[in-house]
């Protein structure tokens, strides 16, 4: 009569291939699903503009002025006034259109503001994105304190 044998797996090797299904259920999924297409990180530019003396019943107007060295997408902004509750207005140009406005009433920790997810303003390469700062002293002389902000953009190479 034959002798029956039976089979049995340790739980070593029954660890090795539940780990190897694993794999494979892995490369799979990771065949059949298409890739993402690919973005380009976000990029930043800063402007500045320097605290300076202001007399009282003066009005500044400063600009910095940035030209991109290649076609890109503005998507987002990041603005400050240094003088809290000042009033001061920054203002994002590009060529005659106005791209973001803020005007500093109180102190606020966060000013930031994008535009919708997978939209932004085309700048090409060669025209100019001016930040203008309008500051209108109502009390004493003093200083500005400054201004600024961080543009948001991407490239249009690649997205």
């Amino acid at each position: 009569m034959p002798v029956k044998e039976t089979f049995r797996l340790s739980r070593n090797e029954a660890l090795v291939g539940a780990a190897c299904l694993l794999l494979l259920a892995v490369g799979v999924v990771r065949l059949a699903v298409p890739d993402r297409s690919r973005i380009r990180a976000l990029s930043l530019q800063g402007f500045d503009i320097p605290s300076e003396r202001v007399e009282q019943g003066q009005t500044l107007e400063r600009e910095r002025v940035w030209e991109p060295p290649d076609d890109v997408y503005v998507v987002g902004w990041n603005p400050w006034v240094g003088a809290a509750s000042s009033g001061g207005e920054l203002t994002l140009l590009a060529g005659g259109v106005r791209l973001f406005y803020f005007v500093q009433r109180e102190s606020a920790a966060n000013n930031h503001t994008a535009y919708p997810g997978g939209t932004g303003f085309l700048l090409r390469k060669g025209e100019r994105l001016t930040l203008r700062y309008r500051l209108s002293n109502l009390g004493p002389a003093g200083e500005t304190k400054g201004a600024g902000a961080l543009v948001y953009f991407v490239p249009v190479q690649g997205n």
